[in-house]
């Protein structure tokens, strides 16, 4: 096999380790979420812990990969034609796997996104949506869809019986709330979810209790720009419309009412008042960064060492 051929065996190799040590991760976080471990802690910071655990696969095949390279270029000598093992041929045949499936996933879902806005969009009618600072639109929708479509500025759609069943202030209580998905990039979220590889029941559990955290700080956040009961009637209101119709498929996009919480939605509204929580956003590029350039300065001969390993694996 030569130099090119191997190094290529060995980074789809590398993305199948990752993977596989991620979807680890993945599934002790969803037994932590399962336990309720996160409860103690604020919205925001709950949030972000899951992000960053349903993320692990996509995060440490990002790190391993160029770092593997690196020393696999560095001590590899370029002209040696070396025959590999069985293992490596199976890692990296599922390291390719994984890169289909991880193409596939992602391309589903911004594209079926992007089918469900231009059908709304064609049929719907431009409009200023009181406290929404950027493009709107009012669908005619059986199912009434209050949803923001893009991760910039995002498209905000409204149902046609949205607009006719809640009142002015209620309709500004659901824009300040679909600005806060926008501020916190939900929907880019959930297509780095799609983008993700995961196999286990546990990836499905932390993105349900992500988004079931996402839409408390919305909540959080509309009710502190206004008023907590003029949100909580216009959710209700909305989830009243919802009975009896089909929602929409769980897409790239931010929904103010979907299979959450609403009986939990509407009494933490009306509840005295709480602050979101401290974000951790930053922290996993404050910890894998240095970590990173600490494994590339210091350990680039070890991890050619385990490449080696795996080369020879079965050989």
């Amino acid at each position: 096999m030569t130099h090119g051929v191997l190094t290529v065996c060995v980074a789809l190799a590398t993305v199948a380790l990752s993977a596989a040590a991620g979807n680890a991760l993945v599934l002790l976080a969803g037994y932590l979420t399962r336990r309720q471990a996160w409860s103690a802690l604020g919205a925001r910071t709950t949030a972000s812990l899951l992000v960053q655990a349903r993320l692990a696969p996509l995060t440490l095949t990002l790190v391993a990969v160029p770092l593997v390279q690196a020393a696999f270029w560095t001590f590899e000598p370029a002209h040696k034609v070396e025959t590999t093992g069985a293992p490596l041929q199976l890692l990296a045949a599922a390291g390719a796997w994984v890169l289909v499936v991880m193409a596939h996933r992602a391309g589903a879902s911004v594209y079926a996104t992007w089918q469900v806005a231009r059908v709304w969009r064609q049929a719907g009618l431009p409009a200023d949506v009181p406290g929404w600072p950027g493009r709107a639109w009012i669908v005619a929708s059986r199912f009434p869809v209050v949803a923001v479509v893009g991760v910039g500025r995002g498209e905000l759609y409204v149902s046609a019986d949205v607009v006719r069943a809640c009142s002015a202030a209620e309709i500004a209580a659901i824009a300040a709330h679909e600005r806060a998905h926008v501020t916190g990039r939900d929907n880019l979220t959930r297509i780095l979810f799609a983008l993700a590889p995961a196999v286990t029941r546990a990836a499905a559990r932390l993105e349900r209790a992500w988004a079931a955290t996402a839409e408390e700080i919305a909540d959080l956040h509309a009710r502190a720009a206004g008023d907590g009961v003029t949100l909580a009637q216009a959710l209700t209101k909305v989830a009243r419309l919802a009975l009896g119709t089909t929602a929409p498929p769980p897409l790239a996009i931010s929904a103010f009412v979907g299979g959450d919480d609403l009986e939990g939605r509407v009494r933490r509204l009306l509840e005295p008042a709480q602050h979101p929580g401290r974000s951790l956003r930053g922290m996993p590029c404050a910890a894998v960064v240095p970590a990173a350039i600490a494994a590339a300065v210091w350990c680039l001969p070890q991890i050619y060492e385990a490449a080696e390993f795996v080369v020879k694996l079965g050989r």
